[in-house]
This record gives C-alpha cells, sequence and structure tokens, in this order.
C-alpha cells in the first residue's frame, strides 16, 4: 500500500498548479460574497460558517497533493468502491444547496433514498461508460448534480418555485430577463460548491485507468447503458412509480418536496407531468355532443363595437389579499377609485401561476382554455401552440376589428411570442426594438407609460385611414422582479411598508404606484376620445415576494397554508372600465381562463359557442385554475379529483380543449369561432 504526497514533475505538476489556481479562485469567490455567507440566521453562528468552509477548503487543499497506489488488483477494488460511494457523497453534496432545517429529509424514507441514489448512479454510469474515464465520469455527474441544485437555489429566490422539467423549453427566456436579479450565494450553495470541489479532488487521489480495455466492451457498455436508460424512463420515470413510492410533489410549494424527497427524484417526477395525456372519454363524437349544445352567434356586421384595450399588467396584484399591510400612502389610488365607481366591472381572478411564467396567464386569457388540463409546470406557448389557433384575437377580427395589435417591450423571442402571437391572430407584434414611440426604462425595463404612448400612437395611426373599432393588446414589462436591486433611476422608497418589516414589498409597491399613474393617463386620453373604448386592466400573477416577508406579512401562517390557503398567492384584481358606462358589477371570484368571456359578456358583444359553455361552467366552477377549483358548492378541489360532483363539467372541458389545442385537425372550428 502506498500513500505518498505528489512532487512529479511535468504535466502533473502543472494539473496541481491548475487545481491550486481552483482553489485561490475559490478564495476569492468566498471574500466576494462573504456578506450573503455570513448574513444572521437562526441556524449557524458566522464563527461556525466560517470555521466549516476553512477546514473543507483546507481539504482541498491537502487532497491536491496526494496520490493512493495500493497496486493493481486493489486499485481496481478502489475504482468500484469509489463509483459505488460517489453517488452517496453527490447526494448529500446537491441536497446542502437547498438544505432547509424545517424541511429537508423529512419524507424521505429508505425507497425514496435508493431511488435518488439510483438516479444518480445511472447518470454517473453513463458519463463513465461515455468517457471511458472513472473520474471524468464522476466529475462530470457531480458537476451537473451539484450545479442543478445550485441553479435550484436560484431559480427559487428569482420566482418562488424550483427548476421543472418543463423550464427547459424557456431557458432562453429566463436568461433575457436574468438582468434585474442580484444573484449571491449563501452559506449552503457555498458549502456545496467546495465540496463539489473536494470530491473531484478525492477521485484525483486514485489511480484510474480506462474502463473499459477494448473497444468492443465499450460498445457493449454504451449499448447496455443505452437500453438501461430506455427502459428506465419508460418504465419508471414516465409512470407514477416514484408516486408510489409515497413522494407528492407539491405543485403549491414544490421546493419543499424537493427538500423532503431530494430534488433528483422530484424533478424526475416533473418530467412525467410535462407530459399531455389525452383526456378520459375524448373522442370526436363525445366534441361533437358537447359542442352541438351550444350555437356560435353570428357577427352583426351593421353594430357599432367599442375600441377595446387589454392591458396584462407585470406583477400587478394588490397584496392586501395575502395578509394586512399598512403604507405610507395608496399603492393605487386611481385603479382602487375605479373599481369603487359606478362604471365598471371589477373582482378579483385567479391566475395559475405566481412569481414566474407570464405566458400561461396570457394563453388562459387569449385562448378561453385553462392550465388545468396541461402539465404541470409547462408554459403552452413553448411546448404546446404549434399551430395557428382561435382566440379572442381572432374573434374580434371576424368582427371587423382594426389593429389587433400586440405589444411587449422585451426581446420577441421570450416565451416565443414572436412565433405565438401571430398564430393567435395578430397582425403586428411590437418589442422594445421596433416600437415607434422611443423606449423608456425604469430599472432595467420598459414604463408602463412607455407601453402606453406606443399603443395610443398605433391607434391614432389606424385612425387616419379607418374608422373601424381597434383593438389593442400588450403584456408590459415595468415590474418585472427582483425586488431589491438599486437604480439610479427608480424611486424604491416612494411606497413604504409600516406594519411589517418587508422591503421587498414596498419596493414592489412603488412600482405598482408608478403604473397606477400610468393607467391613469390612458384613462384620461381615452376619457377624451370621441368613440366608445373598453379598457380591461388586470396582472399576470402575484410577485416573488421573499420567504421572511411572506412570513411576516401572514404573521408566520404562510408556511402552513393548506392547498387552498395558499390560493391568496393567485389571487389578482381586474377591472374592466369604458368611456361610456358599464353597468356596475363586482365578480368575487373568477380566473383568467373566463376573463376574456365576462369582457365580451360585459360589452353585449356576440359570443362563440366556446364562451357560452365558459358561461354555464362558470355557474358551477367559478374558479378554475392549474392548481385547482372552486366548486358552486364553495370547496375547493383537484382537477382530477373523480369524487367531485363537478368531474364531469370539467372532463368536457377537458375534451374541448383538447380539441383545440392537441387535436387541432379536427377542431370544431364553428364552435371556437363566431359565424360570419
Amino acid at each position: 500500500m502506498f500513500i505518498k504526497l505528489d512532487n512529479s514533475k511535468g504535466r502533473q505538476r502543472w494539473t496541481n498548479y491548475f487545481c491550486l489556481f481552483i482553489s485561490l479562485l475559490l478564495l476569492l469567490f468566498v471574500f466576494c460574497n462573504r456578506t450573503t455567507i455570513l448574513e444572521n440566521d437562526t441556524e449557524f453562528s458566522a464563527k461556525f460558517k466560517i470555521a466549516s468552509i476553512a477546514a473543507f477548503w483546507v481539504i482541498g487543499i491537502a487532497l491536491i497533493f496526494i496520490r493512493l497506489d495500493f497496486g493493481e488488483k486493489w486499485n481496481r477494488i478502489l475504482n468500484i468502491l469509489y463509483i459505488f460511494l460517489a453517488p452517496c457523497y453527490i447526494f448529500i453534496n446537491m441536497e446542502i444547496a437547498i438544505f432547509s432545517k424545517e424541511s429537508s429529509f423529512r419524507g424521505l424514507e429508505i425507497p425514496l433514498l435508493l431511488f435518488n441514489l439510483v438516479l444518480i448512479f445511472v447518470i454517473e454510469l453513463v458519463f463513465i461508460v461515455l468517457t471511458n474515464h472513472v473520474r471524468l465520469g464522476a466529475d462530470i455527474c457531480a458537476f451537473i448534480c451539484v450545479g442543478f441544485d445550485v441553479v435550484n437555489h436560484f431559480v427559487y429566490e428569482f420566482r418562488g418555485t424550483p427548476v421543472m422539467a418543463s423550464d427547459i423549453a424557456t431557458v432562453g427566456t429566463a436568461m433575457e430577463v436574468a438582468d434585474g436579479y442580484q444573484i449571491s450565494f449563501n452559506f449552503y450553495t457555498t458549502l456545496a460548491v467546495i465540496l463539489m470541489f473536494d470530491f473531484m479532488l478525492i477521485g484525483r487521489t486514485l489511480k484510474c485507468e480506462r474502463f473499459f480495455k477494448k473497444g468492443v466492451q465499450r460498445l457493449c457498455g454504451i449499448a447496455v447503458m443505452a437500453v438501461v436508460c430506455v427502459l428506465g424512463t419508460t418504465k419508471v420515470v414516465m409512470t407514477d412509480y416514484v408516486t408510489n413510492l409515497g413522494l407528492y410533489l407539491s405543485l403549491f410549494q414544490p421546493l419543499t418536496s424537493y427538500e423532503k424527497y431530494g430534488s433528483i427524484a422530484c424533478f424526475s417526477r416533473s418530467i412525467k407531468l410535462s407530459v399531455p395525456e389525452k383526456p378520459e372519454g375524448y373522442s370526436l363524437e363525445k366534441v361533437e355532443e358537447i359542442t352541438s349544445r351550444y350555437t356560435s352567434d353570428t357577427v352583426d356586421s351593421s353594430k357599432k363595437n367599442p375600441n377595446i384595450i387589454v392591458v396584462i399588467n407585470e406583477a400587478f396584484s394588490d397584496p392586501q389579499v395575502l395578509g394586512k399591510i399598512e403604507t405610507n400612502e395608496d399603492y393605487m389610488p386611481f385603479i382602487h377609485g375605479l373599481m369603487e365607481s359606478g362604471n365598471t366591472v371589477s373582482g378579483t381572478t385567479y391566475a395559475s401561476v405566481a412569481g414566474g411564467q407570464t405566458a400561461n396567464t396570457e394563453y388562459e386569457f387569449l385562448t378561453g382554455n385553462s392550465m388545468a388540463f396541461l402539465p404541470k409546470g409547462a408554459v403552452a406557448f413553448q411546448l404546446f401552440v404549434k399551430h395557428e389557433m382561435p382566440s379572442i384575437v381572432t374573434e374580434l377580427k371576424s368582427e371587423g376589428y382594426t389593429g389587433n395589435t400586440a405589444i411587449h417591450l422585451q426581446k420577441p423571442r421570450n416565451y416565443n411570442r414572436d412565433k405565438v402571437y401571430p398564430m393567435l391572430g395578430f397582425d403586428k407584434f411590437y418589442d422594445y426594438l421596433n416600437i415607434e414611440v422611443p423606449f423608456v426604462k425604469m430599472r432595467n425595463n420598459g414604463t408602463d407609460q412607455c407601453t402606453y404612448d406606443n399603443m395610443t400612437h398605433d391607434y391614432e395611426k389606424f385612425r387616419e385611414n379607418s374608422d373601424a373599432p381597434y383593438f389593442g393588446y400588450t403584456m408590459t414589462i415595468q415590474n418585472h422582479s427582483s425586488y431589491d436591486v438599486p437604480f439610479d433611476n427608480f424611486d424604491d422608497k416612494r411606497i413604504t411598508v409600516d406594519n411589517v418589516e418587508a422591503p421587498d414589498v414596498g419596493y414592489y409597491l412603488s412600482l405598482i404606484k408608478y403604473s397606477d399613474d400610468a393607467f391613469k393617463n390612458l384613462v384620461e386620453y381615452y376619457e377624451n376620445v370621441d368613440e366608445p373604448t373598453v379598457i380591461l386592466l388586470t396582472g399576470d400573477h402575484q410577485p416573488r415576494i421573499k420567504d421572511a416577508s411572506m412570513a411576516a406579512i401572514t404573521n408566520g401562517e404562510y408556511e402552513n397554508w393548506n392547498d387552498e390557503e395558499m390560493m391568496k398567492r393567485y389571487a389578482v384584481p381586474f377591472v374592466i372600465w369604458s368611456n361610456y358606462g358599464l353597468e356596475k358589477k363586482t365578480v368575487e371570484k373568477t380566473s383568467m381562463n373566463y376573463l376574456q368571456t365576462i369582457l365580451m359578456d360585459s360589452i353585449g358583444s356576440e359570443l362563440t359557442g366556446f364562451q357560452k359553455f365558459q358561461q354555464d361552467i362558470q355557474k358551477e366552477i367559478p374558479v378554475l385554475t392549474g392548481n385547482g377549483y372552486w366548486g358552486a358548492d364553495g370547496k375547493f378541489y383537484s382537477a382530477d379529483d373523480k369524487t367531485s360532483p363537478y368531474y364531469e363539467w370539467i372532463k368536457d372541458y377537458a375534451i374541448l380543449q383538447y380539441n383545440d389545442l392537441t387535436d387541432y385537425k379536427n377542431r370544431a372550428e364553428d364552435f371556437f369561432e363566431l359565424k360570419k
């Protein structure tokens, strides 16, 4: 047996120098993040954190110069032990990155622990076989797995939910909006990075040779791993196997599930949930049976229709639904005043998302479809809208509306909008690069006022050549998170929260006050327009509020909310205003998929068969979201609850949506569009 210090020359010596260089970078990394690493918490003191990080860093330094050589036979045995023990180290390492004293490992019984370890083991073997090198394959596996949980930490900080399988399609969009976030490592993520560095150096102490001696053996190994991956995916990942082991992936608080059951197991469960399934009982005969009950209205060409402006405002909400908040002044005085006046339809609508995935709210509003029937965590614009489909846009175009303009002051490819908007019927799409009124930023994002100025400019252009009613739609961007990064072009002290410690909420509400001012300007513009005009304003979702602020606002109750109570996080106000006066109506609660029907009904427009179906189902199911629904009996149900008295309605809705979105070649066009 030989344990020796490495003082070799040549290439090995330069490898040692490189490892030393990396270790110094780690030290610099710790120094740069020292504030967030050492911030006060109830778990560990600053001295303990410094000692832990220093100890593992010193171990890494020592490992750079240690080499083990026990002879060919024992080296081979050590390599095999390393392969089998590495998943245990990697699992602990990656879970440290998202460790929570309250949640971590609380649901991790032996079968689920083994499931996590086996998944890591398979990933490790895949890379060992592909690289034909034990140490390199294990290192790649560790880098991917630990990196995944470090990313998970930051994704959770940004939007309040961890990475799900369906997020892979939205990586580009996430990168586009990352400028507004401040990335800072805490103690756990820092420790995870250093432990990963130590793991890679442990592998360097072993004398490793090629895993396969011959090319034929390697090809056989690749074939075997391919079969294992295919069978594992089809027989385990794409089934309810992991659920039968006791894993329940909470869609309200998925990070808690990741901490309880292991993040790699939860991620594998999200793969199954990201694949759409044909609804129970779907057939064209069943579609015909449902659609035959509802006849779309015929377009009335003699009717004078109002202009319609739809504003989906980024992160617009009223956090009073979460708990009592006292501020130095009203953060949306104009909008509150509109909702109390006598010529609006207003109330509370529920989104299927919170903190992010804006495009899902757009999908629900524009099409009338619901995220309740799509895979959890999926983004419809990215994964499912691949062909032209009916929407409120195509409906209004059939009624002779001009404009049909969409505005979003971000990059057009975000959430695939540059492709999806035309498929939903929009004739024009203005992003921040091609708008005609100069781009104005607040923080890193285009302002609401700039958005509205471009909308009115587009309206005025159409008025030069046509008196047909105008339709304009915008998804704003001003209020996008995060809510703690200082900017010279933004007064984050305009609104302060006085009764609880929640600085990010004050920052956010300062943005809402600017939104309120800009919306007031938009309404006042159309008050002075002779043509009848209707404006709908709502938010896409609530903002990502930090956990500490949520605890403060809710008096610590947030962590213990059940699924129905958690719906408070999805409540958003809406208001429909007109310059000619609407009959005042307050909608206690509805959901985004119903909102277009409420809008069209409020202005006395013709309705499609689908919208008439929605009017009927709203009487039974007033709120339907991707997180569950309320029935007319006041009880809260999950969409797959077959014991619900409303399950037949749910099945019918799912069948209609599948026909519209997925089985588009057999779509019941006359049901989803007005008659001409």
